[in-house]
């Protein structure tokens, strides 16, 4: 269970960016699993520098920063006793190709300019710096498949020794699931940035078996319920 504080910690710097970043940020932190379970499972270490594919308005940044500053004040008292620390990052880069996004993050995360960065750019061009951590949370579907390849081949060569990618993913073989996350998605799509680009979607296996072919090691963590169901965690490490 995400104690309610932690998740109004995140949200508030959103309150400066208006009302729908507010309402927005609220939503997808009580009810999309991704980012509790970021937190439940260690998956991002100490000193990570991290580069978000697809950031847009910042939640990502916000969760983890708000979380550290939470944790501080609340450790012994109600943060959840099976999760580790959150971790005190090194710097958060961001990759977002609607512009409204970007502002929306900017105008939240002010006060860490010195830590986080936005860009308005297209991940299939945008340049990558180096990072620690890889996170591309629902955003690779909005590309062909050949710009997906080339995109996770980039990620490959912007991985420090030790290195992992976060992808979350829908499986496009989970039946009514699968179908209702396209449809979320391809919503989400028109309403935050106009586009009505064609959505491309992989089972999971398509998505295990592009990742070997890049020579990536993919573990599953399991995610979510009910209309849930189809999301999937791959956390892929360099296989050498």
């Amino acid at each position: 269970m995400v104690p309610a504080a932690l998740i109004e910690t995140a949200c508030r710097p959103y309150r400066a960016a208006g009302r729908f970043a507010w309402h927005f940020a609220q939503g997808k932190f009580r009810h999309d699993p991704f980012f509790a379970h970021l937190l439940a499972n260690g998956l991002i270490p100490d000193g990570a520098r991290i580069l978000d594919l697809g950031s847009g308005q910042g939640l990502l940044a916000a969760w983890l920063i708000g979380a550290h500053a939470w944790h501080r004040g609340n450790a012994a008292t109600t943060w959840p006793a099976r999760w580790p620390a959150p971790p005190a990052l090194h710097s958060i880069h961001g990759i977002e190709m609607t512009a409204r996004d970007v502002e929306r993050a900017r105008i939240a995360l002010k006060a860490h300019a010195a830590q986080v960065s936005f860009v308005c750019d297209d991940i299939r061009v945008a340049p990558f710096p180096q990072a620690d951590v890889v996170v591309a949370c629902d955003v690779l579907h909005y590309i062909d498949a050949a710009a997906q390849e080339a995109v996770l081949r980039r990620v490959r060569a912007c991985l420090a020794p030790g290195g992992v990618l976060l992808l979350r993913v829908s499986d496009a073989a989970a039946g009514w699931r699968a179908g209702l996350d396209r449809a979320v998605d391809f919503g989400m799509q028109v309403a935050r940035s106009g586009r009505t680009n064609a959505l491309t979607c992989r089972s999971e296996a398509q998505w295990r078996a592009l990742l070997d072919a890049l020579r990536f090691h993919a573990t599953l963590v399991p995610m979510g319920h009910g209309a849930h169901d189809a999301n999937r965690l791959l956390i892929a490490r360099l296989a050498g």
